[in-house]
């Protein structure tokens, strides 16, 4: 079977409402060494289009083909995130930036009031969390007048993804964070919890669906972690095995940059370095590796009809359904 087969028939996109319920951030966590590539940072999907943003202030509108059709450039801004609502874009970065648009419209400064690297967006509660460097925490709404909350974390809050009853985070130094309300922070130490049973972990994304918490970062060694949990309390690892073109078993080497989901086929997308993708369901023996690119993919979205990767060297990587 043909790549461009294999990669049709296992990356089927799931409707466009289900990404709107799940209002995670869509990009890399930038304060790891992986991604201090130029590039791509970050997409989302949005009406018909995508929209990526990058390490030198560029903001590209994409069509389905993976074609620019729009190109805009913030001078001295480096993205890391973007986050959407029906109606509104935001978009954050280094030294604080927070930009916003609505209803299609160009995007203007918010006062986000720290001049901290913001790594990571998610939208709970009508409210904007904005994950940072140091542990801090923004909220605020679209109309600005943002508020501080130090979290007591040694890490930096590099991904947010939120749902209807909750929001979690991670960070650089395998933390995880939850709250129900926005308000309460409860934090769990991966590492010192799994000390002696798994090996201590980096954490570059989370994602939520209904009944499940994923997390994927790269163990101290350098190898790929991925986990899963129900309900946040009890963590396993799962297995990154595949089985190779030539019938041999091997193990992913490539570390996990962002997350996909096919909600059809109950599928887990992960977007790796060194231009890999590897498809995650729920056998755990049935794990394929697809290489599309050489160089490192680090954000991807999706509508109904399309998926879109990008990364190192602004790479664009058009998969339709």
């Amino acid at each position: 079977m043909k790549k461009s087969r294999i990669i049709s028939k296992k990356l089927i996109i799931f409707a466009s409402t289900f990404l709107l319920s799940f209002l995670c951030i869509v990009g890399s966590s930038a304060a790891n060494d992986a991604f201090k590539h130029e590039g791509y940072k970050a997409i989302i999907s949005y009406q018909d289009k995508f929209l990526a943003v990058g390490s030198d202030g560029r903001m590209d509108w994409i069509n389905k083909s993976g074609t620019v059709l729009k190109s805009e450039k913030v001078p001295t801004v480096a993205f890391h995130s973007l986050t959407a609502t029906n109606q509104t874009i935001i978009a954050a970065g280094n030294k604080g930036n927070l930009f916003i648009s609505s209803d299609n419209g160009k995007f203007r400064k918010m006062e986000s009031g720290t001049d901290k690297t913001i790594f990571s967006l998610a939208i709970f509660n009508d409210k904007i969390f904005a994950g940072c460097e140091q542990g801090l925490l923004l909220i605020g709404s679209e109309k600005g007048s943002f508020k501080q909350q130090q979290l007591a974390i040694k890490g930096n809050i590099v991904s947010l993804c939120s749902r209807n009853a909750d929001c979690y985070g991670v960070t650089d130094a395998g933390e995880i964070i939850h709250t129900s309300d926005g308000i309460n922070w409860v934090v769990f130490n991966y590492n010192e919890f799994y000390s002696g049973f798994y090996l201590p972990s980096t954490f570059n994304k989370v994602f939520l669906t209904n009944d499940r918490i994923t997390i994927a970062g790269s163990h101290k060694d350098g190898t790929p972690v991925l986990l899963f949990s129900s309900q946040g309390n009890v963590w396993t690892e799962r297995t990154l095995n595949y089985t190779t073109e030539d019938g041999q078993s091997s193990y992913l080497t490539e570390i996990p940059h962002d997350i996909a989901y096919n909600l059809y086929e109950d599928l887990i997308i992960l977007v790796c370095s060194n231009g890999k993708i590897m498809t995650v369901p729920s056998c755990s023996h049935c794990n394929k590796l697809i290489p599309i690119s050489t160089v490192s993919l680090d954000a991807v979205a999706q509508n109904d009809s399309t998926m879109i990767v990008v990364g190192e060297n602004y790479h664009v990587k058009s998969i339709a359904k």
